[in-house]
């Protein structure tokens, strides 16, 4: 059973894509966009391209877990509750046209429950659905290895708080308590759209700054600014973790 969310967001991502200018609207000028290609289709040989990267390869651990339920009736009415556990795990490796490679592993967990009534003839209500609001539990993880690099950046994702349509922080990238980027959705699209679905994300540092954003929008679309080299294959591989997490509720 796919979250609401996940039906919400490929409805308005077909509506929004159908307007080509339609784009996120993120709030500093100074942001060069980047069309992407090859996040769609099939995912054999993927391999993902935008401005001057692309992807050596892309390995996939496809949906993994396990499902249970229970309930109890009186004859008339009855209680079913169900729950799952699901995780999938994606590697891929991100090179830049001077020679520059980034190496991302990545784990999406989900933990969730189902409370059905069922009130006869017939008649079934989903009385409650939930997921757990414990990051630990609902999040994306990812490791980023840059080149040479002998620690990776952390990144976290929390997936209940963009599941519940969260406007603000949703997660963080962080290689130490000095040096960090928090992660926000972004919902606001240019033209002006009327839903409140995120549709991306931006990267903001530790000084409140946006340096870099992703789009769900199509085939989705990279923000980056035009210094930095280092910080623009960083931000570039969190994006495509983004873009390339598996919709991993069935």
């Amino acid at each position: 059973m796919k979250s609401n969310y996940y039906k919400f967001l490929g409805l308005a991502i077909f509506f929004l894509s159908s307007c080509a200018s339609m784009q996120i609207d993120v709030p500093n000028t100074e942001l060069v966009q980047h069309p992407v290609k090859g996040t769609q289709g099939l995912s054999i040989n993927q391999t993902v391209s935008f401005a001057n990267y692309q992807t050596q390869y892309v390995k996939r651990s496809w949906n993994k877990g396990s499902k249970r339920a229970f309930g109890f009736s009186n004859g008339q009415e009855s209680v079913m509750l169900g729950s799952e556990k699901k995780k999938n795990e994606m590697t891929f490796a991100l090179a830049s046209a001077n020679g520059d490679i980034s190496e991302v592993f990545m784990t999406n967990g989900l933990k969730s429950r189902n409370l059905f009534v069922n009130l006869g003839e017939k008649v079934e209500a989903n009385a409650k659905r939930y997921r757990d609001k414990d990051s630990l539990l609902n999040s994306c993880y990812a490791q980023i290895y840059l080149t040479n690099a002998d620690i990776p950046w952390q990144m976290q994702i929390n997936n209940a708080a963009v599941e519940m349509y969260k406007d603000g922080v949703v997660g963080k990238i962080a290689l130490d308590k000095e040096n960090y980027y928090t992660v926000k959705t972004v919902i606001k699209t240019k033209p002006k759209s009327i839903s409140k679905i995120p549709v991306g994300f931006q990267f903001e540092n530790k000084n409140g700054e946006i340096v870099g954003a992703v789009s769900l929008i199509d085939q989705g679309t990279i923000f980056l600014k035009k210094s930095d080299e280092k910080e623009k294959m960083l931000l570039s591989s969190a994006a495509l973790v983004l873009l390339l997490r598996d919709d991993f509720v069935d």
